[in-house]
């Protein structure tokens, strides 16, 4: 992980600046139907316009948007995001105006963005954390039409300085006058036996409540047939359905980054629409019933089902920690592979995906049915797009660079 994160490239950005700019590639203005985040190999990150996901190669190489740093890729309401990772702390704003590709405003935060909701068209909630040390984690609201940061809630979430440990946000979710938030419990790197990302106490799923909009905390919920819920740069753990229902997943996987790790399955929990609890009559034990695979991501598909990355791992061999984060990580520990799962009646269908490496999240875009993500290996990456309902996976565009970051379909 830390060798990894050596290699990111980190882009010295004036902070303060709003502004408002038509964006041109080299062959100019982008004009197209979706819009992917991709990193070059280069290291460089480029938003680039396509017109199809599912043939064709996505090339970074003299065309797109170039970005100023390793960045995280959002889609909130109509609006692409691109957020600074790391000591880049800049969110650049992208809209379709008057067909073209637009960057609309920028803002500067004073942590690092590793996470974000959508609340509404118009408003977004964007969590910042520091990587290490026990400061507070900033939850920014943010105006999407202005580019504009409207307001900022300090929170410790749930922080436990004698164990040496604070709360990793996974996932965010606004329901009604209720503000949800998962996270794990890390080594904050403060203690000489708990390092920074160890994860001592991890053997139980905690959810944050919070009151909407006020984002008063009101209490933690926990359950103990599981463990932490979500992985470090995950950020969506926490699913909602067309009905209103909530599942998080747990992942308990050295793989994702566990150490020490936890005892309890890696499985699915349920909070019932309207309620702020874990509902007690479900849990899908999903290492019990996939045959040993853990979860890595989650992304709700629509209709009660979702596609899951899973790894079927060794978690006596250190080798294995972190690998999942290697888009293009060597091919014995290219440990990743993919399935579809239905979450009410608790059944797993593999899909016809080789196995492959993994990523800082999963980015997808979930459109007209199908669900498109990005997979990699140490030779090449491609877009798959997925068909949720029959549980196939066709090999679509080729990404001519290490990985797809982000996905965005914006209309003007």
């Amino acid at each position: 992980m830390k060798k990894q994160l050596l290699q990111i490239i980190v882009g010295v950005i004036a902070a303060g600046l709003t502004f408002t700019s038509c964006i041109e590639d080299d062959g100019g203005s982008i004009n197209s139907a979706f819009f992917v985040g991709v990193e070059a190999e280069s290291g460089t990150d480029v938003i680039v316009g396509v017109d199809d996901l599912s043939t064709g190669v996505i090339s970074p190489i003299g065309t797109g948007v170039e970005q100023p740093a390793w960045m995280s890729f959002y889609q909130m309401g109509n609006t692409m995001l691109a957020c600074g990772y790391t000591s880049d702390n800049l969110t650049t704003g992208y809209r379709m105006v008057d067909t073209v590709f637009t960057e609309v405003g920028s803002l500067v935060t004073e942590l690092g963005i590793y996470g974000m909701t959508e609340v509404d068209d118009k408003t977004a909630i964007a969590v910042g954390v520091t990587r290490s040390g026990f400061e507070p984690r900033v939850f920014y609201f943010i105006d999407l039409e202005s580019m504009s940061i409207t307001r900022k809630v300090s929170s410790k979430i749930d922080e436990r300085q004698e164990e040496g440990l604070v709360a990793w946000p996974t996932g965010m979710v606004v329901q009604g006058n209720k503000f949800f938030v998962s996270y794990y419990l890390m080594g904050a790197g403060e203690l000489e036996d708990v390092p920074a990302f160890a994860t001592p106490n991890s053997n139980q799923a905690r959810v944050a409540v919070y009151s909407y909009p006020e984002l008063e905390f009101e209490k933690i919920i926990t359950d103990d047939r599981t463990t932490d819920i979500g992985v470090y740069s995950g950020e969506r753990a926490i699913l909602e359905t067309e009905g209103g229902d909530l599942y998080t997943y747990s992942t308990s996987a050295l793989a994702n980054g566990f150490l020490p790790t936890p005892d309890n399955p890696s499985g699915f929990l349920r909070i019932i629409s309207g309620s702020t609890e874990f509902d007690s009559d479900y849990f899908f034990n999903f290492e019990e019933k996939s045959g040993g695979y853990k979860l890595n991501n989650v992304v709700y598909a629509g209709n009660g089902k979702a596609v899951v990355r899973m790894a079927k791992e060794d978690d006596t061999n250190p080798d294995y920690k972190w690998a999942t984060y290697g888009p293009n990580i060597e091919a014995e520990l290219a440990i990743c592979e993919m399935a579809i799962v239905d979450l009410e009646n608790q059944s797993i269908t593999k899909l016809d995906i080789p196995a492959h490496g993994g990523e800082w999240g999963m980015a997808n875009l979930v459109y007209d049915g199908k669900v498109y993500v990005n997979v990699s290996t140490a030779d090449e990456a491609h877009i798959y797009e997925i068909d949720p309902q029959t549980a196939t996976a066709v090999k679509g565009a080729k990404i001519n660079g290490n990985w797809a970051k982000g996905f965005a379909v914006l209309k003007d």
